[in-house]
Order: C-alpha cells, then sequence, then structure tokens
C-alpha cells in the first residue's frame, strides 16, 4: 500500500490565543509553507524515493511520520537516518504504523533513507495572529484578560498537576475535538504543554481551522513551575 492511497496527516502541542497582541514575540510574517500535513497529533510526510533530490520542511515541535512513495517497490524496509538529531529508526514500505520522533531543535538536518538523501529543515512557527509567551507574561495575561486554557498533554500528564482554569484536549484528539472550542474562536487562547514543542503543532491546528488569536506558553508548564507559579493536583 502506497502512502498516496492512504489518505494521511498529523498535529501536537499546545496553545495561546492573545487579541490585544500586546504579548509575545514570536508572532508576524506570513505562513511558512510546510511539508505534509498533520493528523492525529502527527506530520506525515511523503518521500518520493525515485525523486533525484528531497528538502522537507516542518515546524519545531511537530511529531513526524516518514511514509514512502516508491513506485519501483523493491524493498519492504528501509533505514532512515538522522545522525545530527540522533535518529535511527526503520521505515515499513506498507504501513500507516510507521515510527514517530519530535523535532525539538531547529536548523538544516540531514536525513538518509537507504540510499535517498534528503534535508530536513526545522522552524518556527510565525504567524501574525500567534505569538508566544513565557511564563511571567501569560501570569500577566491571566490576571488582566484571561483567556481560554487549553492543556494538549495527556491524560495522565494532566492528573500529574496544571494549570488552574484548563481544559484538558490531549494532543492527539484536537484535530477531531475542535469544534468543541468553536465559541471561542474569536477570542484570545491560551493553549501550552509539557515544554512548549507540542503546542506549536496544537496552535498550527487552530489557526488552520479560524481561529484569531492564538498563544503558545514558551517551555510550557514545567517553564511555568520553575517560576514559581501555581500548579494544581
Amino acid at each position: 500500500m502506497k502512502f498516496k492511497d492512504i489518505g494521511i496527516l498529523l498535529i501536537s502541542g499546545i496553545l495561546i490565543f492573545s487579541c490585544n497582541g500586546k504579548f509575545g514575540g514570536s508572532g508576524g510574517g506570513p505562513p511558512i509553507d510546510v511539508s505534509g500535513k498533520v493528523q492525529g497529533g502527527y506530520r506525515h510526510l511523503l518521500v518520493d524515493m525515485n525523486s533525484d533530490s528531497t528538502k522537507l520542511v516542518v515546524y519545531r515541535g511537530d511529531y513526524v511520520k516518514f511514509y514512502l512513495d516508491d513506485q519501483d517497490n523493491v524493498q519492504v524496509e528501509y533505514p532512515l537516518n538522522i545522525p545530527e538529531l540522533g535518529v535511527s529508526v526503520v521505515l515499513q514500505d506498507n504501513t500507516l504504523d510507521q515510527p514517530f520522533f519530535k523535532m525539538k531543535t531547529t536548523g538544516s538536518y540531514q536525513f538518509k533513507i537507504g540510499d535517498k538523501v534528503g534535508i530536513i529543515e526545522v522552524v518556527e512557527l510565525r504567524q501574525s495572529n500567534y505569538s508566544e509567551l513565557g511564563a511571567e507574561e501569560a501570569w500577566k495575561l491571566m490576571l488582566k484578560n484571561p483567556p481560554l486554557l487549553l492543556d494538549v498533554r495527556t491524560k495522565g500528564e494532566f492528573s500529574q498537576g496544571y494549570i488552574k482554569g484548563a481544559v484538558l484536549i490531549p494532543l492527539q484528539e484536537l484535530q477531531a475535538r475542535s469544534g468543541e472550542l468553536e465559541q471561542y474562536q474569536n477570542q484570545p487562547i491560551l493553549i501550552y504543554c509539557a515544554t512548549g514543542n507540542r503546542s506549536t503543532t496544537a496552535s498550527k491546528i487552530l489557526l488552520d481551522q479560524g481561529y484569531k488569536d492564538v498563544m503558545n506558553l514558551r517551555l510550557g508548564i514545567m517553564g511555568w513551575a520553575s517560576k514559581g507559579y501555581n500548579i494544581q493536583f
């Protein structure tokens, strides 16, 4: 089965929306043309094994899965290596259940799938209605004009501590459940995860669905707790 026959794609993260544009410093600029699509918390990347060159662009914080388009179908397994990121896995040519890994650091990295060599570029999410907030900025915003607070971690993580008032929708469920947030589409939403990576993916999911004011809690709940702000149990 080829990737093009499957109808794929992916997700991940935590967000913060801010209508007044006074907080955060990472918004602005046109959306970047990234590769693949997000579904179920993962960005699915299709690689043409018969092309001369491949360059992929993803966001920092994306959980990515590689899929293969191999018209020759000469082998079933392909080793994938991204040495600078410590990635070494085996891809199956005929399955949806590919291994995944998180893109934690911006930069350009060479990857190799079998004999195929390409480049994957990891970039920051930048968009006019998106911004990133530090813990102190988020705290001040919540005191002044409380946004919807969205936690996109897992249920297990949430049970170990959360920011007061947060609504839990795990990243892997966000696309399917985004309608639950429809009444907040034009209002500020503050999204967070553990460290600020998954929340980037979550932010992009909501932005793509027409949400107007999205913010990402930089460094997530761990950064929040490190500044001494309250965690609920």
